[in-house]
């Protein structure tokens, strides 16, 4: 430490006693001669005094109290400065000031020295030594009490760029390559490199992955390894839904689901899956009308959920679907895929146009937008996981004795599955709870009864605009032996076909009642009925059997501990499944759903319908007014019905 010389006068000073003293008291000091004026003098080191005369000196020393005055704290710096810390430093900000309040006031090393003893004793998660304590309150006196938020903020990581850079880029893919591996990737080429001699002074796998967390979020972390998808799924921006403005009934939403379970289907010897096809309420996700069937999606089981759906509620204002064929096409929406949907443009014989529906179509690969999806998994955790033949939606997902149910056939045909599946979407789905925002906890048909009430009734529509809902149409030719329909190798027949031969006509038909068909014309005007004259028997390719495992055979240990398993945890059985519907039926209820009688929506079925039944008593005016001659060659105008009724009223 170096001296600091003082004169003997200064040194009687602060000694208080007489310089002669001094002079006779220099042995026991350090002092040197010095030259100074041109003549020696002695000089004390004022180190070497006792402590008292040596503190007294440094006091004496010290600047002016004012001029080192503390500047003072930034409370709004620190309150952000706090709010924007990681936990770690948040933490140790909390328990720094908590110690240096308690301590305020205590000097000395063995008065602090006491406080710490009796600090750690009563605070064993926050200990602290006399050291730490004198240097957080140099740090405070130095920068302030934000000196305490960035501690430890400042270290620097012990993995280069360079090794980052080779870390991040092998870990941040779709490949998921493990931590493990980036570092062995990252060790290889700092070798290459020459930036490493061995793998002892590589940083550790640990070291990768904190600098990997503090320079990147943990969502673009996600992002880079499990894809665009899953991200957008589960971590991705999505719009919350204003449902005040729709009312209930109001726009129905469709989709086509498989269902994740084996069934027995007639002619089939493997085992098949089929499909639902839904239309729920956007706003109550009550379910409206739905289709079961065992063959590929189509335009007819699409026809007929939404018939089933009208025929109990009524007629919806508004569709939402997806892009698929079965919804694409000049039956149900009026246009193809491909082009554009034009409200003014829709093909006027479609489901749409005659009962005034406007279309809406989802954006296309973006299922998220339909509420329906989330439903169908409620579904299928509900409904589907019942049955001993559930084969799950992945591989990962697949029951390990499926294999053997399968072998045994052990497993419900299709028409059992059928009439668990109708009591199921009836009876139980309705009736349990729902997580949807509006909901707040009521089930999907007590929101049904509560917002049904609020609106005037949905429009109706007669029998036979429903018969006529289901019907598919097809354009061609009458010809020689009448309409020909290709694509089943069948003709249709009618009296008033002769005086309609080389026209071109609209026909229409029912797929699942082929026996009678209906014929416009290119005005989409009713020419009449036509009947079925042979028809061809539809060609069913069989399928492979279900390909034998070959199970080998265990000690008899293994047999012998497999039957006490299966005991204790036996396999579910098919008749489980309605035990379980009719159990849940039973928790959820009765489903009291109030369906409003509405008025009933007029459309050209009933009109074509009625025209009919005229025809059946009176004949056909337009085919008669064709056959015969005028006087004066020319066709007499026909009456419509509407002007006959009204002429024999």
């Amino acid at each position: 430490m170096k001296p600091i010389w003082i004169s003997t006068e200064k040194a009687a000073e602060l000694l208080g006693i007489s310089e002669r003293h001094v002079r006779r008291q220099l042995p026991l000091w350090e002092y040197e001669w010095q030259e100074e004026n041109g003549r020696k003098v002695v000089k004390i080191n004022v180190r070497s005094l006792p402590k008292e005369a040596c503190d007294r000196y440094i006091a004496g020393c010290l600047p002016e109290l004012s001029s080192v005055t503390r500047p003072k704290e930034d409370l709004d710096l620190l309150s952000r400065a706090y709010d924007r810390s990681c936990g770690r430093s948040k933490k140790n900000y909390d328990k720094w000031t908590l110690i240096l309040l308690k301590c305020e006031g205590i000097t000395g090393t063995k008065e602090l020295g006491r406080f710490v003893d009796d600090w750690n004793r009563a605070h064993p998660e926050m200990k602290t030594s006399i050291k730490s304590i004198y240097r957080q309150r140099a740090a405070v006196d130095d920068c302030g009490k934000i000196a305490l938020i960035n501690h430890r903020e400042t270290m620097k990581s012990t993995v280069s760029d360079a090794m980052f850079e080779d870390f991040k880029t092998a870990y941040l893919t779709a490949n998921k390559i493990s931590v493990f591996s980036c570092r062995m990737i990252a060790l290889g080429k700092a070798l290459e490199r020459g930036e490493v001699k061995d793998e002892s002074e590589f940083p550790s796998a640990s070291a990768f992955t904190r600098r990997l967390k503090t320079e990147f979020a943990p969502d673009v972390i996600y992002f880079a390894r499990e894809g665009k998808k899953k991200f957008y799924d589960n971590k991705g921006y999505h719009l919350d839904r204003d449902y005040s403005d729709l009312k209930a009934g109001q726009v129905w939403v469709g989709d086509t689901r498989t269902w994740d379970v084996f069934v027995k289907v007639p002619g089939q010897e493997k085992p098949a899956t089929c499909y639902i096809t839904l239309f729920m309420d956007f706003k109550t996700y009550m379910p409206m009308g739905w289709c079961l069937h065992h063959d590929a999606p189509g335009t007819e089981n699409t026809l007929r959920a939404i018939r089933n759906g009208i025929e109990r509620y009524g007629l919806p204002e508004e569709l939402y679907v997806d892009n698929g064929r079965e919804y694409r096409n000049r039956d149900f929406s009026g246009q193809s895929r491909g082009n554009k949907i034009v409200e003014d443009e829709q093909y006027a014989e479609s489901l749409a146009s005659r009962l005034g529906i406007k279309m809406h179509f989802a954006i296309v690969r973006n299922a998220r937008a339909k509420i329906i999806e989330r439903n169908f998994l409620v579904i299928k955790n509900g409904f589907d996981r019942l049955f001993n033949s559930f084969k799950g939606g992945t591989v990962v997902e697949k029951p390990e004795p499926l294999k053997g149910v399968l072998k045994r056939g052990d497993f419900l045909t299709w028409e059992e599955f059928y009439d668990l599946a109708q009591d199921y979407m009836t009876n139980v789905f309705p009736g349990l709870p729902c997580l949807g925002k509006h909901h707040n906890g009521m089930t999907r048909a007590q929101l049904w009864n509560e917002e049904i009430v609020k609106r005037e009734p949905m429009r109706r529509v007669s029998k036979d605009t429903l018969s006529m809902l289901v019907s598919r149409t097809v354009t061609g030719r009458i010809m020689h032996m009448g309409f020909h329909y290709a694509q089943m190798d069948t003709w249709y027949w009618a009296e008033w076909m002769p005086v309609y031969k080389g026209r071109e006509v609209t026909f229409r038909y029912d797929p699942e009642d082929m026996r009678t068909a209906w014929c416009y014309d290119s005005d989409k005007k009713l020419i009449g009925e036509c009947y079925l004259q042979s028809s061809v028997g539809a060609m069913v390719k069989d399928d492979d059997a279900v390909s034998k495992a070959q199970i080998a055979e265990g000690v008899a240990r293994k047999r012998h501990e497999e039957k006490l398993l299966k005991e204790i945890c036996p396999e579910m059985t098919k008749e489980q499944a309605a035990e379980y519907i009719g159990a849940m039926r039973t928790a959820v209820g009765p489903q009291g759903v109030f369906i409003p009688e509405g008025s009933t929506h007029i459309t050209r079925h009933d009109k074509d319908s009625a025209q009919l039944k005229s025809e059946k008593l009176v004949g056909n005016g337009e085919i008669i007014n064709l056959l015969g001659d005028d006087d004066d060659g020319e066709t007499a105008e026909p009456e419509s019905l509407w002007e006959e009724l009204a002429r024999h009223a």
